[in-house]
């Protein structure tokens, strides 16, 4: 994992392996995808409680407009959210664009049930068919699977 100020301390070695991989493979996974098909969906990964790592991905709105990556996202974490208590991290990947830049980017956003939260963006250009990744950009985060509940607990 990048050297990133996160908050909460240094996190524990499960942390940053879990963290590692799921950034790991989102950007593998992505860059792939850009290679053979030139775009991808946004999807998620997620490390089991057991420690296996799967893919999630929900289906696009039915729909001749253009594709609501936005929509895709936050039912990705209504998912997440759900299954939260079988999972002990899980990443959420998707294609950004960086108008300042003038570029597009891979974003990832990794977070874990410890409370770790960090994101990864990095940008590629494809010329002529040959794709270039340039190094990530990685920034701590704010947990939205694991974010803090507002209510307090009920007392019995």
């Amino acid at each position: 994992m990048a050297d990133v100020e996160l908050t909460g301390g240094e996190p524990s070695a499960q942390v940053q392996d879990d963290l590692n991989s799921l950034l790991g493979t989102a950007l593998g996974v992505t860059q792939e995808q850009l290679e053979a098909q030139g775009a991808f969906l946004p999807a998620a990964l997620v490390v089991q409680a057991d420690g296996e790592l799967r893919m999630v991905a929900v289906s696009p709105e039915e729909s001749d407009e253009d594709l609501d990556a936005e929509a895709m996202i936050d039912d990705l974490y209504t998912v997440l959210r759900d299954q939260k208590d079988q999972n002990r991290a899980v990443a959420v990947f998707s294609d950004i664009t960086l108008p300042d830049e003038g570029t597009d980017a891979i974003h990832v956003v990794a977070e874990h049930s410890e409370g770790v939260c960090i994101s990864a963006i990095q940008t590629y250009s494809e010329q002529d068919g040959t794709w270039t990744f340039n190094d990530p950009i990685w920034e701590s985060g704010e947990p939205v699977v694991w974010a803090e509940d507002t209510e307090a607990p009920a007392e019995s």
